[in-house]
């Protein structure tokens, strides 16, 4: 699916390429910290869960997208107001979940995650349809979401296993 995005090469301009290219990059943390969880498990070389951490991190940014969406919108938008509050409400739910996520010293906080992940795709699928996000945006987010979702969830029952 990313290569089906990527090679549609006169589709997207070159700062899209980037978007795709930083979105790519910024699962290796996710993979490293799961690497580090299944081969150092009693050893960690992160002494503090990455996965939990850099999680939230990317949960907050993606609540984010909906503020700047909203702050940048056109005026004359034809979005129904109950939607711009929802929207707008839905942009700070994510660093809430997040600040939630970090305070829970229990394992079951990855399963809170990657249950957050899920839910801000749902948003963007619902979402869509107003904010016109590019074409090329929700397929890429599905396949990331997919992987975020797998990883936390292999690394919860890793920790679990211990």
């Amino acid at each position: 699916m990313v290569k089906s995005i990527i090679k549609k090469k006169s589709l997207l301009n070159k700062s899209e390429k980037l978007f795709i290219l930083i979105g790519i990059l910024g699962l290796f943390p996710f993979i490293i910290g799961l690497f580090d969880l299944f081969f150092n498990k009693s050893n960690l070389f992160f002494k503090f869960n990455l996965l939990k951490y850099y999680g939230s991190i990317i949960l907050t940014f993606l609540g984010a997208i909906y503020w700047g969406s909203m702050l940048n919108r056109n005026p004359k938008s034809l979005i129904p107001e109950q939607i711009k509050y929802f929207i707008i409400i839905w942009s700070i739910l994510p660093s809430i979940f997040s600040i939630i996520i970090l305070s829970i010293k229990s394992n079951i906080s990855l399963l809170i995650l990657s249950m957050s992940f899920l839910l801000c795709q749902l948003v963007d699928e619902i979402c869509n349809k107003y904010l016109l996000f590019p074409k090329w945006y929700l397929p890429f987010r599905r396949i990331l979401t997919l992987i975020v979702v797998i990883v936390l969830l292999c690394s919860y029952f890793i920790i679990k296993s211990q």
